[in-house]
């Protein structure tokens, strides 16, 4: 093997392990910041009915599929366990696996609903995951999908910030192979969630393991939303300047995309 597949290989681990440990240090305090998540979760949750086995990629602490009784099975995926940990305490009969999105360990034709909620945006090869999960979703079965979409926190490069950038809506969908997959319905709506400080607008972020990172390029890690350069009291006085501008009767904005999918495997 050549030094520079070595290298690829070497830093690819460590992106994984540095998105694991941001997202399982946030698994404790997800709950008090998932205000999108919830809302996201819910919409999804509508335009299902699922049976038998179900897959949750990017589980996260968990969600709620007893509502479905036809649901037999639900097996939890994240790459954090401390996100499987959660599940475990809240959801004791489901089947946790800490894995990447990726390279879904489980057997082919095993499962009959992929669900996968603002998850797959941290996801550097989402094909490679659209691939991976075909293997193991039955012919028939159906794949649930949102994922934050190209234009999101505009609001956040109002304010300086330098925000990630996500994939389009027509990006997403030419990831699925159109031999596999056939897309049932695909759609972008937007979201706007408020909050009653610039504080905990960004703690929305962080505090659901979406890392912030000073100084630093957003390019540098997966995870990471947004970097800034705020150093010292005097520029997050300028930030707080910036922010009570935009206020609105709600609060303060944060305006994301959310691309929803209903695909079916072939």
């Amino acid at each position: 093997m050549r030094s520079e597949q070595v290298i690829d290989r070497i830093n690819e681990r460590s992106n994984t392990d540095v998105i694991a440990e941001c997202f399982s240090a946030a698994a404790n305090t997800y709950h008090h910041h998932n205000s999108l998540q919830k809302i996201s979760a819910q919409k999804l949750l509508n335009e299902m009915s699922p049976s038998g086995v179900l897959l949750d990629i990017g589980c996260g602490p968990g969600t709620d599929f007893s509502y479905f009784i036809h649901l037999k099975h639900v097996i939890a995926l994240d790459i954090a366990q401390g996100m499987l940990d959660q599940v475990e305490r809240h959801f004791p009969t489901y089947q946790t696996i800490c894995s990447d999105a990726k390279a879904i360990p489980l057997a082919q034709n095993s499962v009959d609903t992929v669900y996968s909620n603002l998850a797959l945006q941290w996801c550097d090869d989402i094909k490679q995951s659209f691939d991976s999960t075909a293997l193991a979703l039955k012919s028939g079965g159906n794949y649930h999908l949102a994922i934050v979409a190209q234009d999101s926190l505009p609001e956040l490069t109002e304010l300086g910030f330098r925000a990630n950038s996500f994939r389009s809506l027509p990006n997403i969908a030419s990831q699925f192979d159109p031999e596999v997959w056939r897309i049932k319905s695909a759609a972008v709506e937007t979201i706007t969630v408020y909050f009653t400080s610039l504080k905990a607008l960004l703690y929305s972020i962080k505090g659901v393991g979406a890392s912030i990172h000073t100084g630093a390029s957003p390019s540098n890690s997966t995870s990471s939303v947004l970097s800034h350069g705020i150093r010292g009291r005097g520029d997050w006085q300028k930030q707080l300047v910036k922010a009570e501008r935009m206020r609105q009767e709600a609060g303060l904005p944060l305006t994301y995309h959310i691309a929803r999918l209903h695909i079916e495997k072939r």
